[in-house]
C-alpha cells in the first residue's frame, strides 16, 4: 500500500474498533452537517468498506487475522440500531419490507462476508437475496422499491441489488441473479436510455426533473457494480461516459455531474458540484475506472484526487476550511478511495 492508502486504512480500521458504537457522527460523515439521518450514507459507507477489506484479504496486503476481526465488526455496525432501519434485530422481522437501499448494501456486505470468512450469516444473506429477488422481479421495469415512503427507484441501487445478487451466486454456486439481470438489461436499453448520448439514465420512476438524465455520481455507482454481472454493457457505459462527462480542470481530468448543456443544482448524492464537477461523480469514478480495468484513466483522477486532498490537509488549520477537508476525509470518500485502489479479481 501506498502512503495514501495506508491513511484510509488506518482511518477505517479505527472507526471499525470503536467498542462504543452508537452510529455514525457528523464527524464521520460529511452529509451529516446538514441532514441529520446521512439519506443512507452510513450503509453504503460500510458495504465499501466490505469491499475494500475483500479485496485486501484476497491480494494479502494485510493478514487475514485482521481483516477478518475488522469484517465481523463492521457487519456488527450494519446491522446496529442506528444504521438499520428496523426497531429491532432483523431476524425478528416477518417482513423485510421496501428497504431496497438499505438491503442492498447489507446484502453486499454479507457476500463479502462470506468470501472473506465464512458462511455464518448465509441464512440472513439468503433471505435478503430472494427478498431483493422477488421484490425487483413484481415490477415491469424491474426496479425494487427502495425506500417505504419514496417513489424514486434509481438505476444505480438496482445495479447494485444485482450485484449483491451475483455475489451470492458465486459464493453459492446458485443463479438468483441470472434472469433479473437479464431482464433489467433489457429494460434499461429499451426504455432506460438518454437517446443523444446513449447513456442509462438516472431514475425510472420519472419523478424528478433529473430523471431522465445522465447523472455523474449514478453512473460512476452503476457502471462499477454491473461490471461483475454484465461486463459487456458495463464496458460500453464507460465508453460514452467518458466521452460525453469526463473532462478536465485545472490540469486533472474529472467527471461532471450533468450533461453541459443540462442546468441543475447539487444534492446529497452528487455532493458539491464546482464548475460542473461532481465531488461524487468523480470520486466512485476511480472505482468505476478499476473495475472495468481503465488504469489509464484511475490513474488521471487519482493524481487529481491527491493534490486536491494534499492541499486540503495543508489548508486545514483555516478557519472554516475543516468543513471543507471533512468532504474529502469522511468514512464514506475513505472507504470509495480504499475499494478503487485495491481492486484484485475475487473469483
Amino acid at each position: 500500500m501506498d502512503k495514501f492508502q495506508e491513511k484510509n486504512y488506518s482511518r477505517i480500521k479505527i472507526f471499525l474498533l470503536k467498542k462504543d458504537f452508537k452510529g455514525f457522527t457528523k464527524k464521520d460523515l460529511f452529509i451529516m452537517q446538514f441532514i441529520k439521518k446521512g439519506w443512507g450514507q452510513d450503509i453504503a459507507a460500510l458495504s465499501n468498506m466490505a469491499e475494500a477489506l475483500t479485496n485486501i484479504a484476497i491480494s494479502e496486503q494485510k493478514p487475514l487475522d485482521e481483516i477478518k476481526e475488522l469484517m465481523i465488526e463492521l457487519v456488527k455496525k450494519a446491522l446496529h440500531k442506528s444504521v438499520s432501519p428496523y426497531n429491532q434485530d432483523i431476524s425478528n422481522i416477518k417482513s423485510l419490507g421496501q428497504y431496497g437501499y438499505y438491503l442492498e448494501h447489507l446484502n453486499i456486505i454479507l457476500g463479502c462476508y462470506q468470501r472473506v470468512i465464512n458462511d455464518d450469516y448465509i441464512e440472513l444473506n439468503r433471505r435478503v437475496s430472494e427478498h431483493l429477488l422477488a421484490n425487483s422481479m413484481k415490477y415491469s421495469n424491474y426496479h425494487a422499491p427502495l425506500l417505504p415512503n419514496s417513489k424514486m427507484k434509481w438505476a444505480a441501487d438496482q445495479a447494485a441489488i444485482i450485484y449483491s445478487l451475483w455475489l451470492f451466486d458465486m459464493n453459492n454456486k446458485t443463479s438468483l441473479h441470472s434472469e433479473l439481470a437479464y431482464k433489467w438489461i433489457e429494460y434499461m436499453k429499451l426504455k432506460g436510455t438518454h437517446k443523444s448520448t446513449g447513456l442509462f439514465i438516472t431514475e425510472v420512476q420519472n419523478v424528478k426533473k433529473f430523471s431522465n438524465q445522465p447523472r455523474g455520481c449514478a453512473l460512476s455507482y452503476l457502471i462499477h457494480y454491473m461490471s461483475k454481472f454484465e461486463p459487456e454493457v458495463a464496458q460500453e457505459q464507460w465508453g460514452l461516459y467518458k466521452k460525453h462527462m469526463l473532462v478536465k480542470r485545472i490540469g486533472f481530468k474529472c467527471f461532471r455531474e450533468y450533461l453541459p448543456n443540462y442546468k441543475s443544482k447539487w444534492t446529497p448524492d452528487s455532493g458539491p458540484i464546482i464548475a460542473g464537477v461532481g465531488i461524487a461523480a468523480s470520486g466512485l469514478g476511480m472505482n468505476a475506472a478499476t473495475s472495468v480495468k481503465d488504469i489509464e484513466t484511475f490513474l488521471l483522477i487519482y493524481k487529481g484526487a491527491k493534490a486536491v486532498l494534499l492541499l486540503i490537509n495543508l489548508i486545514k488549520w483555516i478557519p472554516g476550511a475543516h468543513i471543507i477537508s471533512r468532504i474529502a476525509n469522511d468514512m464514506l470518500a475513505s472507504a470509495i478511495f480504499l475499494n478503487a485502489n485495491t481492486k484484485v479479481n475475487w473469483y
